[in-house]
């Protein structure tokens, strides 16, 4: 018996600190149950800071992946009734994925808890799985239609060298974006652009997180790239993917 592989979904949420397990907790209730987590800052003014009453900007930061079909059921009820179900101020959003190893996509769908006991294993193939992924009910096996996607935002990511974060902020808060989430991150493809392009990066840097709605996102990226770009000292490196639904948590 093979394991039927199913499109997957990645959802980000960004939560006060020490609040990531709690609501890992709430997603693993929902069947959500392959996640990551990690830390990263936030930058919102210390004036906003006052008026939402938070005491720190560091955020938790939870990745969790899952099927479509149970990503779009916990993306709506976390927009609905599950909304507050975890003390704690913050937002998530998701995006399509368009490829991964076959043996993980494959087990996201593989039964947990007491069903998981009564079905045997299925073998499993660690190939690529790209764009092949179908849209299954779970119930009947029978294609279904998409859950309609908002898709009015579109998520930034931007790396930049230490110390140039505030600068290129403050150029995307220019142009309409409120804020986003820092992390800290290593270059590793140095040699490649020394030999191609001639530019050699420094390794230590930050990696902003920004949502912003569809139509600011072509400025934002065009100006922090004509302002702060690889050639300069901040050597910003720039790209974007589109967000299926936003929402506060």
């Amino acid at each position: 018996m093979e394991a039927r592989t199913k499109r997957p979904k990645l959802m980000v949420s960004i939560v006060e600190r020490r609040k990531g397990k709690d609501l890992i907790r709430l997603y693993e209730r929902e069947g959500v149950s392959f996640h990551y987590q990690t830390v990263g800052r936030g930058t919102a003014t210390s004036e906003i800071m006052d008026i939402l009453g938070l005491e720190s900007r560091d955020k938790d930061i939870v990745l969790s992946i899952a099927p479509e079909s149970l990503m779009d059921q916990l993306v709506y009820r976390m927009s609905n009734e599950l909304r507050g179900s975890v003390d704690t101020k913050g937002i998530f959003f998701d995006l399509p994925l368009t490829g991964m190893s076959n043996m993980i996509a494959a087990a996201l769908s593989l039964p947990i808890g007491e069903k998981a006991k009564k079905e045997p294993v299925p073998k499993i193939t660690d190939t690529l799985l790209e764009k092949t992924f179908k849209t299954e009910n779970h119930d009947t096996g029978k294609e279904r239609p998409h859950m309609s996607s908002e898709n009015k935002h579109s998520l930034i990511l931007i790396s930049v060298n230490q110390g140039y974060t505030e600068t290129v902020l403050d150029t995307a808060r220019e142009l309409g974006a409120r804020g986003g989430t820092i992390l800290r991150a290593r270059w590793s493809g140095v040699k490649a652009l020394e030999k191609y392009h001639g530019i050699s990066l420094q390794t230590e840097k930050e990696i902003m997180v920004i949502i912003v709605p569809n139509e600011l996102r072509n400025r934002i990226m065009d100006a922090v790239n004509e302002k702060h770009g690889l050639k300069t000292e901040a050597q910003a490196i720039v790209c974007s993917a589109n967000v299926d639904h936003f929402a506060p948590i």
